[in-house]
């Protein structure tokens, strides 16, 4: 079996694109250079000093079994007042706050939809800073917390829409 050569993809035919990108990426290095310090936005600076609080939501959440929810800090331990979880299901009428602690590098909560109960849950961490700032994560374009939503799947019907999508 002959493979043919590949003529839309050969870097002879998109040269001209990559000199271009090259181009470009050159000619944005002395952007930030050109102009003094005292006129750069300050909110760039201070974006930079946001301790980093990382969370990546699972994809799915069964509503029969645990589903560990972790969240990573950038901050020293020593700094940190309290780390909590505020949760809620679709059931629940307030949002709970359950304190984290820190095992094996990060703070993780077991989200368990069998004591809980409910469709759907919404969650977002925050972290307490003993120089009394507070800070949250997930948070929209204007700073406001803005809690994950995910619904609780049924397993079995989750594998069956999966197991039907594959093509064999």
């Amino acid at each position: 079996m002959h493979i043919g050569k590949r003529t839309c993809c050969s870097a002879y035919h998109n040269s001209g694109i990559y000199l271009a990108l090259l181009l470009i990426f050159l000619n944005t290095a002395w952007l930030p250079a050109a102009e003094p310090d005292s006129t750069l936005d300050i909110s760039t600076s201070y974006l930079q000093t946001i301790p980093l609080l990382l969370h990546l939501p699972p994809k799915i959440i069964f509503d029969d079994r645990i589903t560990k929810l972790q969240l990573y800090v950038d901050i020293p331990e020593d700094s940190i007042a309290t780390v909590s979880i505020f949760y809620r299901t679709n059931t629940m009428e307030n949002m709970q706050e359950i304190t984290l602690a820190k095992k094996k590098g990060s703070y993780s909560f077991n989200f368990d939809p069998g004591i809980q109960g409910g469709d759907s849950v919404t969650y977002f961490f925050t972290v307490a800073v003993k120089d009394q700032s507070i800070h949250a994560t997930p948070l929209d374009i204007n700073g406001k917390i803005k809690p994950y939503k995910k619904p609780l799947v049924d397993p079995i019907k989750y594998y069956e829409e999966r197991l039907k999508s594959l093509k064999w």
